[in-house]
Formats: C-alpha cells, sequence, structure tokens
C-alpha cells in the first residue's frame, strides 16, 4: 500500500516523525512518500500532478495529512475494510478518520464505539448523513483518480484540497464515500490548551479531541486534560446538558 504524505511546509521535524510513526505500525509492502508543492506552485496544482504521475494505479492507495497517526490495528482495519468494501460493490473513497461536526452523531457513534469494540468489529458508515470535515487518512481507488485530478486547483493549502477533492463529493454523491468506525487511525495531539473565542476553531478542536477519542486505539483518559480546558467559559445550560448526555452515554 502507497501512502503519499501531504505537507504544507518541508519541515523535517514533521516529516521524521510522521516517518517513525509509520514504519512503527505498518507492514513492508506499506509505503510512505512525503509530497508537497514546488517553488511556483499551489497545493492545488500539486494535488493535480500527483493524480497525474499516479495515472491508473491497480490498487488502492492512501493520502494523509500532517499530524496523522497510526497505531497498531491501523493497517489490518484499513485492509479489512478495503476488502470488504471490494467485494459488496466498490467504493470511491474510504475514509480512516475524519472531523464530526454535528453533536447528535457524535454521541450515538460514542455508545457504538462501546459495542463494536466488545465484538472485535468495525463498521463502514456513509459520512453524507452526519456534518463531516477534515478527514486524516484517505484510500483512494483507482476508478475515482481522473475525477479527483481537477477538483482543487486554485486550492493555496493542502486543508482545502481536502475538502474540495475529498469531502465536497461525497457530500454531494458524485463520489461514493465511507468511513471506518471507530477510526482507523487519528491525529497527534494539537495546542489544546488555549481554546479560542472564534466558533468555528473552537467546534474544530471539539471535533478534533472527540476524533482522538474515538480511533480503534484510543480512549477518554489522555483528552481530560483537553477536555477541562475546553469546559470553561461555558454556560450552566451547556454543562448541564453534558451531563446529561454522559450519563446516557455511560
Amino acid at each position: 500500500m502507497k501512502c503519499f504524505f501531504l505537507a504544507d511546509d518541508h519541515d523535517p521535524a514533521t516529516w521524521a516523525m510522521a516517518q517513525d510513526n509509520f514504519h512503527t505500525h505498518t507492514p513492508e509492502h506499506w509505503k510512505i512518500e512525503r509530497f508537497f508543492a514546488v517553488s511556483g506552485q499551489n497545493a492545488g496544482e500539486a494535488w493535480h500532478d500527483l493524480l497525474l504521475r499516479v495515472g491508473h494505479p491497480e490498487t488502492p492507495f492512501l493520502v494523509a495529512t500532517s499530524g496523522r497517526l497510526f497505531g497498531p490495528n491501523s493497517c489490518q482495519t484499513i485492509e479489512n475494510s478495503i476488502a470488504h468494501l471490494q467485494q459488496s460493490g466498490g467504493f470511491d473513497l474510504l475514509f480512516a478518520d475524519l472531523r464530526l461536526t454535528q453533536a447528535g452523531p457524535m454521541a450515538d457513534l460514542f455508545n457504538l464505539r462501546r459495542a463494536l469494540l466488545e465484538a472485535g468489529r468495525t463498521r463502514l458508515i456513509d459520512p453524507r448523513t452526519m456534518g463531516f470535515a477534515a478527514p486524516g487518512v484517505s484510500v483512494v481507488h483507482p476508478r475515482a483518480v481522473s475525477a479527483l485530478a481537477p477538483l482543487a486547483l486554485g486550492a493555496e493549502h493542502f486543508a482545502e484540497v481536502i475538502e474540495r477533492a475529498l469531502c465536497q463529493p461525497v457530500r454531494e454523491g458524485a463520489l461514493m464515500g465511507r468511513f471506518i468506525f471507530p477510526f482507523a487511525t487519528t491525529l497527534s495531539n494539537g495546542d489544546d490548551s488555549h481554546v479560542p473565542a472564534d466558533k468555528a476553531a473552537r467546534n474544530a478542536i471539539v471535533g478534533d479531541i472527540y476524533r482522538r477519542m474515538v480511533w480503534r486505539d484510543g480512549g477518554g483518559t489522555p483528552e481530560l486534560q483537553s477536555i477541562a480546558e475546553m469546559s470553561k467559559g461555558l454556560s450552566t445550560e451547556a454543562k448541564a446538558l453534558a451531563i446529561l448526555w454522559a450519563a446516557l452515554a455511560d
């Protein structure tokens, strides 16, 4: 399995951490390659060039963004999910993790994660039924390559590439997408010690804390400090609702 690591910068430390995590948790036949825009290119043009270079692959490949983490169960879970989808009609895009943006589905999936882990299973879910963004590791099927190539032309950063080329076509039903749950991969801890006033930025942090809590190799305990920071400044009503949801989830 080939994995292209999309990098907006040439930071050697970020690349070294990505390689170390990847090689720790993947078999020898999984390969990783860093890909970034060359001088004079924006991220959208680099994406177009990458898919032209990929051409007509015989097997699916991965696209990963900065800060993404693999764990002990990641590779087997991804490979099993690909095999299942190929036997049941195929797919265009498979997300190993993503950011959920609606509280209702997040609560439902929290309970589902427990049941699936106890049974040693995962589920492949259509993300169109819920708000989502920012998949960190995506599997691209060969049949989708030609359609994806031009979708992000003009994008300045790879985050915009992911939104325009991977998320939008799935939301609109132009491409068939599924996500693995519990997530097969996650992302490294960001700066969760500061809770921004901007609602969109705050919601992104909430989504990413949740993403780290519900991946297959994760859990809630490592995120307690970040959650405590997030709770500061919440209204009494919001805290009361959170306690009620927690009681339902436990």
